[in-house]
């Protein structure tokens, strides 16, 4: 496996069924509400359709991680199982949009007492492109946060990420509790189409992590840290 096209085919097919069976269930999703809006049963009821395909994003990383030891068994390189992971991503991130904004275009059209929640409608625009764009900037991030997670547990191991996570729990509760979390409601709500690119800002630094945290991994999940320890006796 020399060429990117190697590990690119195999996450390709890695990820095409995991998209196939959310595409399956969002699409279930839809025909279910618009019935229930046919019928009269759901008159102005609101529906959230993103759910299935955002949450497949963020347990990505974590499904389809098995392709990483099949690359380098074959002869590709961790930098190759990245890019690979990434690009497959995108891709599929877009075409989850595309499918997404196709299934609220139609109800729009077809059933006006079922309202289909989009996060979108936070930013008072009826543009199209901004649909698209915060369905893109949460799929985006989602998958990020995700790869991060995995890639911290692969590299160094249940005890430290788990002691790691908690920490940030404890921390965001003391912030929570005591800080003044105005401002971030305010962003979120008023301001999303800046909260969205935050929060593209930040998929970034975590998706540049997880490249240089396993530009070096090892072969199988392991502890950096008592690694090291071991080899300094």
């Amino acid at each position: 496996m020399n060429t990117f096209t190697g590990p690119f085919k195999l996450m390709m097919r890695e990820m095409s069924l995991t998209f196939y069976i959310n595409a399956a269930i969002t699409f279930v999703l839809f025909a279910f509400y618009n019935i229930l809006g046919f019928i009269g049963v759901a008159d102005a009821g609101s529906f959230i359709l993103f759910g299935p395909l955002f949450i497949v994003f963020l347990i990505y990383p974590f499904a389809n991680f098995s392709g990483y030891k099949y690359i380098l068994s074959l002869g590709g390189t961790r930098k190759q199982f990245v890019f690979a992971l990434y690009l497959t991503a995108f891709i599929y991130g877009v075409i989850s949009v595309v499918v997404l904004n196709l299934f609220y275009l139609i109800t729009n059209h077809i059933n006006g007492s079922i309202n289909l929640l989009h996060l979108a409608e936070l930013t008072k625009s009826s543009n199209w492109l901004v649909y698209v764009w915060v369905d893109f900037c949460w799929l985006f991030f989602l998958f990020s946060l995700g790869m991060i997670i995995k890639t911290i547990w692969f590299n160094y191991g249940t005890i430290l990420s788990l002691s790691a996570a908690t920490f940030l729990v404890v921390i965001g509760t003391i912030v929570v509790v005591f800080g003044d979390m105005g401002w971030l409601t305010e962003l979120i709500f008023t301001k999303h189409l800046q909260f969205v690119a935050i929060l593209l800002g930040i998929a970034i630094v975590f998706l540049l992590s997880a490249y240089l945290l396993m530009k070096n991994a090892p072969l199988e999940k392991s502890n950096r840290m008592f690694i090291r320890q071991k080899k300094a006796f």
